[in-house]
């Protein structure tokens, strides 16, 4: 059954006149971070104020689809570091995270797209490097990327940054909840996994949905003419094996 949901924060705030009145900020953290380790994803405010909101929204007025380094910007990258995403990240992922990609993911009448039931289970890294288990190797936007083992996708976190209203109208996020605890799933495994219990991510301007990249989901195309931009940064918290590095680091 298809359901929609709002924001944790959003939740929490409309009880504000009753007894179960959450005020402390450790206490709302605690809550998406549970929900995030349940379920692989939370939908919270991502605490940008309407300057900075309008600011990303002028630097990425693009009618592109996406955009790929986006950490490569000064702006983003000041974003990635900044107070108020650093806090989303550090309840599920600790002191010390940080940065590794970003990417912009834009839809509009013009550039449209469905994506597929998928996990995201590659890594941008600084250069190649043979190491057991890992595979698939490709060059995104001169980037290396490769598929690491399962262990290290399921201690990362994706932030995924609206700049515009998200409605059931205009390729909505779907994911299906607890699907992340079950590692990296083959093809077959994904199109054979029950979708019966997908929900599906409703966001406003400047709210973030908080995602375990292993999180089986999806997108329909957009139905209406509105732009959908999205800024997605992952985050991850640990060194990679045999000397391999992070393409990025913020």
């Amino acid at each position: 059954m298809e359901v929609e949901i709002s924001t944790v924060i959003g939740k929490l705030e409309s009880h504000k006149n009753t007894t179960s009145m959450i005020t402390d900020v450790r206490d709302r953290e605690s809550v998406y971070q549970s929900k995030v380790q349940d379920d692989g994803y939370a939908v919270v405010g991502a605490g940008l104020d309407s300057g900075a909101l309008s600011e990303l929204g002028t630097l990425l007025d693009t009618k592109h689809p996406g955009e790929r380094n986006l950490l490569d910007i000064p702006m983003i990258r000041r974003l990635a570091r900044s107070e108020a995403i650093y806090n989303l990240a550090l309840p599920v992922l600790g002191d010390n995270c940080f940065a590794v990609r970003g990417i912009l993911f834009n839809k509009t009448e013009e550039s449209n797209w469905k994506v597929t039931w998928h996990q995201d289970c590659v890594i941008a890294v600084a250069a190649r490097s043979e190491i057991p288990d890992w595979g698939a190797w490709s060059i995104k936007a001169g980037v290396h990327h490769v598929r690491p083992t399962s262990n290290i996708m399921s201690r990362m976190l994706a932030v995924r940054i609206h700049l515009d209203d998200c409605s059931a109208d205009n390729g909505p996020l779907r994911v299906i909840p607890g699907s992340h605890r079950h590692g990296c799933l083959s093809d077959r495994q994904i199109q054979e996994w029950p979708k019966s219990g997908a929900v599906t991510c409703i966001a406003s301007q400047g709210h973030a949905i908080l995602m375990r990249p292993l999180l089986l989901h999806t997108s329909s195309p957009a139905t209406v003419p509105s732009s959908r931009r999205v800024i997605h940064l992952e985050f991850a918290a640990d060194e990679l094996p045999n000397g391999v590095e992070w393409k990025d680091r913020a």
